[in-house]
């Protein structure tokens, strides 16, 4: 089956709209992203990739690994500011809220904060390394493991509010991961994503160096009307949609750029100043989407 030239072919189904053809968006570092000319859900083609061996020590503290962050700690105190503004939109959204649960929570920056702002919450992190360190140096609950019934029914819940802050596209199943998760919710509780979107301006004009391509650990690329669909599949009402302003520090702006370049940043000793220096971004590509179970 030829995918060269950006024709469309068949396969099996768009996990958003059900449409049964699909055509070559990019090839990008040698992974081919196909994407529906429907609702433009797009995803990388044939990526064998174990989440608990890729996502180890080397995704997030790394300057020479050829995949991930050369430090994902470092960027703890930005987002603390990221966090404040998100936990100040999830009360509004369920003002009687109790409970949390971050999915693909990382080193648990965000169970951390909305522990500290009140909420009974706990993480779900597929990294061993990136669990272990929320575990004993945030003193967080996190469990290590995938999105199945199996860790969910471990972690316990329902809750409230449950939270995937740039996780979904990691997810070999999104689908199936937003019905687990639904189920997982109190009626009128909410769940809310935060994902990029492939339909946006900045994507557009990007072409194949849009930032969010990283690959292969970003699977899927999404558009708003894909989204909500999948949350509507999940039974799941849409009651809210932003773009918001996130703040990172410097230096992972200056990585990222390299990045979508194919380069990785050098080790210079103004990455430790840079790694200090808080900024507020939006290039109005990232999308906010919160959706309500009902009661």
């Amino acid at each position: 089956m030829d995918r060269s030239h950006g024709t469309a072919c068949e396969y099996d189904r768009c996990l958003a709209c059900g449409g049964t053809r699909l055509r070559l968006l990019h090839r990008i570092h040698g992974y081919a992203i196909g994407q529906c000319p429907r609702c433009l859900l797009a995803h990388t083609l044939n990526v064998r990739l174990d989440p608990a061996l890729f996502y180890d020590h080397a995704y997030f503290v790394s300057p020479d690994a050829p995949k991930g962050y050369s430090d994902y700690l470092a960027l703890a105190a930005a987002m603390e500011r990221t966090n404040r503004a998100r936990l100040r939109r999830l009360r509004r959204l369920v003002p009687t809220a109790q409970t949390l649960l971050d999915v693909g929570c990382g080193p648990g920056f965000f169970v951390k904060a909305a522990t500290d702002a009140g909420l009974q919450a706990c993480g779900l992190e597929v990294s061993e390394f990136a669990a272990h360190y929320g575990r004993e140096q945030l003193r967080q609950r996190i469990v290590t493991g995938p999105i199945d019934a199996e860790h969910l029914a471990g972690i316990g819940g329902g809750f409230d509010l449950i939270t995937l802050w740039d996780a979904i596209e990691h997810l070999p199943s999104p689908d199936e991961a937003l019905s687990l998760l639904a189920g997982r919710l109190e009626p009128g509780g909410a769940l809310t994503l935060s994902t990029g979107d492939i339909g946006s301006l900045a994507a557009r004009a990007s072409g194949p160096r849009w930032h969010l391509y990283n690959l292969p650990e970003h699977l899927w690329f999404f558009s708003v009307p894909s989204l909500q669909r999948l949350l509507r599949q999940a039974g799941l009402r849409v009651i809210g949609l932003q773009r918001e302003v996130c703040w990172y520090t410097a230096w992972y702006l200056v990585e990222r750029l390299l990045f979508s370049f194919g380069r990785r940043p050098p080790r210079v000793r103004a990455g430790a100043v840079l790694n200090r220096i808080p900024i507020p971004v939006t290039l109005l590509d990232i999308v906010t989407i919160s959706a309500r179970k009902a009661l």
